[in-house]
């Protein structure tokens, strides 16, 4: 009954294991071509995200940031709205920074889209990233 179980497994291994070395050498003859700014950016591009934009986010947010984010309130696919795509992407681009619920808790708030200024919050520093509307407003050091 062991040599039959066994087998059983080494076969099912066996089988299930050349599906997923071809994904596996497929994927990585796909990201093999890819610059370190489109890995970097992946994340966020696959999901149909501008990815500079998670550029600008990650070089003013830091280790131990508590993060708010601010989304323009839209659709945006079958499954998730606008808001719930950022902060998804945004909870992976950013780390060790976490994402907070209430913007009473967070050291800084990424506004995409939205005005910061609606929240009637003290900002002590403020980018934009350049004329469009998504800023990095820090409320207090991490």
């Amino acid at each position: 009954m062991v040599a039959v179980t066994t087998a059983v497994a080494l076969l099912s291994v066996w089988h299930s294991g050349g599906h997923v070395w071809r994904r596996l050498g497929a994927d990585e003859r796909t990201y093999a071509a890819y610059t370190n700014d489109q890995r970097r950016q992946a994340p966020a591009t696959l999901g149909s995200l501008p990815g500079d934009v998670f550029d600008f986010y990650a070089d003013r947010v830091h280790r131990g940031d508590r993060v708010y984010f601010l989304v323009m309130p839209s659709g945006f696919g079958r499954y998730f709205d606008l808001h719930d795509s950022i902060a998804r992407v945004g909870r992976f681009y950013l780390l060790p920074a976490a994402e907070v619920t209430d913007v009473r808790d967070a050291t800084v708030v990424l506004a995409y889209y939205a005005d910061p200024a609606g929240l009637h919050v003290r900002y002590v520093t403020q980018a934009q990233a350049g004329q469009q509307p998504i800023y990095v407003s820090r409320i207090r050091a991490p």
